[in-house]
């Protein structure tokens, strides 16, 4: 395809996000008209302090050999425009053109594997730069990578960190750099650790005074909890515990002693639960050399919500940033399950919302964008933007780096942002299968005009043109956004001019929390995980569990619906039968006991509704709005009930834990 013609594609898919439609002024003040009381999200955004934002990116790796050619791997994009206007879709200015915007690239420094073996995807197939224990690094190999990393800074990237897959071959017990002989068996021979650091280290050093890169960190070990195999289909290496132990600190003081400035990321695990699993095991040592907790999230379905705030409360604990630094989507079993690409960009999109707000990740990094993000034309055209593209876009192009992770109260599928510097506030929200409505107070802002206020829309759909399409739209007259929400759909707010006011009223009770006792110090859990309808609510010992997590939205008149969020939507706390008598505490389910329940199609029904009030010792008291009675832990082995209200009673008393 000559330059030209793609010019002239990029030209029009900008249009395509540039043309602009008015949506009529909305007016409801936050009424539900038509749309099912449980499909509204609805909460009050209140900025905070938190740690800045720093940035979006990928990992270079096999990409560069696609878009270059290089290992076995013949170029996929062979005219140099092109690969240049490929480079330009994720790297640059979202301001200038259509790009993702990204910042940051993470460098694969590759093992290299025997030059006999031929069992790696071709792509995969990445050169080590020292070939033996006594060979001299050659630093003309890996030039496809080499090149990417390049273009990507000439367009912007800041941010770079390094990556080791594996060791080169000849530091491995099994010969080979895709794994080793037996399952989960150290791949790294002992005396060869010493070896496999000073390679890292040289490679770190060499790319800052000879390529002008300078490698803010690097990352010895990538998915160490892998099952990676000698004969597989790229590098991997299991490292136990003892091996990272030992690694870390013999890293950290060799780019030390060697005048770097480059810190020691990890433990890079490929999901929440082994990350978790690995830092908690990792000894004193260890710990102390990593400057940052990196970790993938490979999951097939919906983040595990428990497992990313534990995570971030080790990280707080340590006092140790984290960064969300693999993530890609979709596997065999999920394109089946997708149906179409929108299920994949609606997953991207809630895998973000989730790393941002919930693990707290200061920085966000794609895998590959060739995994139904942007397509190669296996004709040799234009690259090709999938859905997961525009849902990428929805969050990358408006949340810039230097963006604070804000709240948006109860409205659980929004992620909210502020820029202090540039006073602009971004409100990303995710529907997924059924019409929907946002429902988010903005009156915590000053600076929204004292008449008719208008804020600009960006929308991703299901339907195939419908990419980043932009709207305008009316605040109500109450200063919220009130905007129904096509199903499977990607939603970006963009308010300019405002700042949180100087006595915010922020609330302290929208949003996620466990609920504990203060009598018995016991979690509301949805008992067995059940995601049906009818299962009780009982006390039950704290931990990271998704069946204690309860997003609190805020109904108005000082009441509030409570939502389980251990799998399924729609289901909200609920006073068995709607009963105006005390339950038992005993019979699971029984009449004027505590169950989960649908929150209904229409206004939530009165026994569905709780004013939450704060008491004493910063503890809160949950009055049901139908009978006046108060939520109550009988104790163990027992299930909430509503009784009448003592305000004494310690065990009518409740913490909200973040």
């Amino acid at each position: 395809m000559s330059v030209c013609r793609y010019a002239s594609v990029a030209l029009s898919l900008l249009f395509s996000i540039g043309c602009c439609f008015t949506a009529a002024a909305l007016d409801r003040d936050g009424s539900a008209g038509s749309v099912a009381e449980a499909s509204i999200n609805k909460g009050q955004v209140s900025a905070h302090s938190s740690r800045p934002f720093r940035g979006w990116g990928m990992s270079l790796a096999w990409e560069a050999n696609d878009l270059y050619g290089g290992g076995r791997q013949p170029a996929k994009i062979k005219d140099p425009a092109q690969q240049s206007a490929y480079m330009d879709l994720l790297f640059g200015d979202p301001a200038t053109r259509l790009t993702l915007g990204f910042n940051i690239a993470r460098y694969n420094i590759g093992g290299g594997d025997d030059p006999a073996h031929a069992h790696m995807r071709p792509d995969a197939q990445m050169e080590g730069y020292q070939s033996g224990p006594t060979a001299p690094f050659d630093w003309s190999r890996d030039a496809t990578q080499r090149r990417m990393l390049q273009e990507a800074k000439k367009r912007g990237a800041d941010i770079f960190e390094a990556v080791s897959y594996s060791p080169p071959y000849w530091m491995t017990a099994s010969g080979c750099s895709a794994g080793s002989k037996e399952r989960q068996q150290d791949n790294l021979r002992p005396e060869m650790r010493e070896s496999f650091v000073n390679y890292l280290a040289t490679v770190v050093k060499h790319f800052r005074d000879a390529e002008g890169i300078r490698f803010e960190s690097v990352e010895p070990f990538n998915e160490p909890d892998g099952n990676w195999s000698a004969g597989g289909s790229q590098e991997g290496y299991s490292a136990p515990i003892a091996t990272q132990d030992a690694v870390l600190p013999m890293l950290k003081a060799r780019l030390q002693r060697d005048g770097l400035q480059t810190f020691v990321a990890g433990v890079d695990t490929n999901n929440i639960s082994a990350a978790l699993s690995d830092v908690t095991h990792l000894d004193a040592a260890a710990l102390a050399a990593i400057g940052r907790l990196d970790t993938h999230d490979y999951h097939h379905d919906v983040g595990d919500l428990a497992k990313l705030r534990e995570y971030r409360a080790v990280a707080e604990k340590l006092h140790k940033p984290v960064w969300m630094s693999e993530v890609g989507c979709c596997f065999a079993d999920q394109k089946e399950k997708q149906k179409g690409e929108m299920w994949g960009a609606l997953f991207m999109a809630d895998t973000i919302r989730m790393d941002l707000r919930d693990l707290g990740a200061e920085v966000w990094l794609l895998w590959q964008p060739d995994w139904e993000v942007i397509g190669f034309d296996p004709n040799g055209g234009a690259p090709q933007l999938k859905k997961q593209y525009y849902a990428l876009a929805q969050y990358s192009r408006f949340i810039r780096p230097g963006f604070q992770i804000i709240s948006a109260g109860g409205a659980y599928n929004t992620l909210a942002t502020y820029s202090p510097a540039s006073k602009r506030l971004v409100l990303v929200t995710t529907n997924r299968d059924e019409a929907g409505e946002d429902d988010l107070d903005l009156t915590d802002f000053a600076g929204l005009p004292a008449t008719v206020a208008t804020v600009t829309v960006y929308r991703t759909t299901a339907d195939a043109p419908t990419n980043l399409r932009q709207e305008t739209i009316a605040l109500s007259s109450n200063k919220h956004i009130v905007n129904p929400l096509p199903p499977r759909s990607i939603t970006t707010y963009v308010i300019d001019g405002v700042a949180p006011r100087s006595a915010t009223s922020t609330d302290e009770i929208e949003g996620v929390h466990q609920v504990v006792s203060q009598a018995t110090h016991l979690c509301m859990n949805v008992t067995t995980n059940s995601t049906s309808s009818g299962a009780a609510i009982i006390p039950y010992a704290c931990g990271a569990y998704s069946n204690e997590e309860f997003n609190f939205v805020d109904r108005g008149g000082g009441f509030y619906s409570i939502h389980t969020l251990n799998a399924v939507s729609g289901l909200c706390l609920n006073i068995s039968n709607g009963t105006n008598s005390p339950g038992d505490g005993k019979t699971r389910g029984g009449p004027g006991n505590l169950i989960q329940w649908g929150c209904g199609d229409g206004p939530l029904p009165a026994n569905e509704l709780f004013r939450i009030e704060r008491v004493a010792s910063g503890a809160y008291r949950f009055q049901v709005k139908n009978a006046n009675l108060c939520l109550e832990d009988s104790g163990a082995a027992s299930t909430l009930r509503q009784n009448y209200c003592n305000p004494a009673a310690a065990n009518q008393r409740f913490f909200l834990v973040d």
